[in-house]
């Protein structure tokens, strides 16, 4: 009797195709769920922020807190009245 070899290597071959698109289909499905959709500029964003306050910071502010006799002197006291009350 003359064995049918067609229907062996078809086997073995629909088998080998099924294995590799199962394994696709795992692989496309894994990483779609690993992708995240957030942009990397809002993940920044949303990073929680460090609730400690540096003196660095502070000292700077203070720094910039204070104005020169300059400064003060070139401020209009009546131009900024006047701007105050059209608003």
């Amino acid at each position: 009797m003359k064995e049918f070899k067609l229907g062996k290597n078809a086997l073995i071959f629909s088998i080998l195709t099924l294995f590799t698109a199962l394994t696709w289909i795992a692989v496309e499905v894994y990483f779609t769920f690993k992708k995240t959709t957030i942009p990397k500029v809002t993940q920044e964003q949303m990073a929680p922020l460090d609730p400690k306050i540096k003196k660095e910071v502070i000292e700077a502010l203070k720094e910039n807190l204070w104005f020169s006799e300059e400064e003060l002197n070139s401020i209009s006291i009546s131009e900024a009245t006047e701007s105050a009350q059209q608003r």
